[in-house]
């Protein structure tokens, strides 16, 4: 549901119109991940005939940290991991055609990438795991409780896209009807980005907090690559669909349950989302951060920690 990408929209269609130019200048592609976080290491993990990448840290009960769309496992390093690393085993993943995995061909849906995180943790020897997932991640996160209601000890939503959005810019539902959209923006990778327009998308996200330095030069080398784009556009097409069948499970839900959001979310819609799945799942846990927008686990990264605490203890 993160919006990072809804600026492709007003650029996808002056790329079309040079589509004859742009197909012979392929994209760059170079991943630059933040600083490495000390302990921090780096791993693959074959699922399925799919290399997943992860990056793991610490020691404890294991902690999977769940990024939105756009977004990669680095998202967590400005903060999330080193506020966990020190009583759980943190586990971030790159889901299914981000940052350095691998994407399979049926890995479109947030039900699928449930499967696929299910399989991944269960190759890893991770049982009962406590699910943290933010934005795209957080109906992952839902997704994954409601498939496998007993293999969770809990689950954190940040910023969670729990319900269909209306608003969803039009180039995706065009994509969600016509796949060949999602192939031709990987295709054509950063040549239909207007970083300007992806900057501002980007400064709405962080809103009302400043984007951090260094934020934007990291995710311009790590997200817009042609498999990047090509797994945003897969994964946002399918979402409203999703989410309105597993609406019809939320109050089924009956692991411990955390769910955190910001009062000046631009990007996903405390009351729409936050506050309305709060009422559903009645046992869950609301967090509401003051002067806090969409990008919780870089501006407010102890939150996770503190809603984690909150509900296993």
């Amino acid at each position: 549901m993160t919006t990072w990408l809804a600026s492709a929209e007003h650029s996808i269609c002056r790329c079309l119109l040079a589509l004859f130019v742009l197909v012979f200048s392929p994209a760059v592609f170079c991943l630059n991940s933040r600083a490495d976080t000390p302990s921090l290491t780096d791993h693959f993990v074959e699922v399925d005939d799919v290399k997943l990448h992860y990056i793991e840290s610490g020691h404890g009960p294991t902690v999977v940290l769940i990024h939105g769309n756009a977004g990669d496992c680095n998202d967590f390093k400005l903060g999330a991991i080193d506020a966990l690393a020190s009583s759980y085993r943190v586990i971030a993943i790159d889901r299914p055609g981000h940052g350095e995995s691998e994407r399979s061909r049926n890995a479109g849906t947030v039900e699928a990438q449930a499967k696929l995180l299910h399989d991944e943790l269960a190759k890893l020897g991770v049982t009962r795991p406590i699910l943290v997932g933010h934005s795209w991640g957080g109906s992952l996160a839902l997704a994954y409780a409601i498939a496998y209601p007993d293999e969770l000890s809990a689950i954190v939503l940040v910023a969670p896209a729990a319900y269909p959005d209306q608003s969803e810019p039009f180039i995706l539902k065009v994509a969600a009807k016509f796949p060949f959209i999602a192939e031709l923006g990987g295709f054509l990778g950063k040549s239909i980005l207007d970083f300007g327009l992806v900057k501002h998308d980007v400064a709405i996200a962080f809103y009302p907090q400043k984007i951090p330095d260094g934020y934007l030069k990291s995710i311009r080398h790590s997200w817009f690559g042609r498999r990047q784009i090509k797994a945003f556009f897969e994964d946002e097409a399918d979402l409203n669909d999703s989410l309105e069948a597993m609406t019809q499970h939320y109050a089924e839900i009956r692991v411990p349950t955390a769910i955190i959001t910001g009062d000046r979310d631009r990007v996903v819609d405390p009351k729409q989302n936050a506050q309305r799945l709060h009422r559903v799942i009645k046992h869950s846990v609301l967090i509401e951060l003051p002067n806090t927008g969409h990008e919780i686990p870089q501006t407010h990264p102890a939150s996770i920690l503190a809603a984690i605490k909150a509900i296993t203890h």
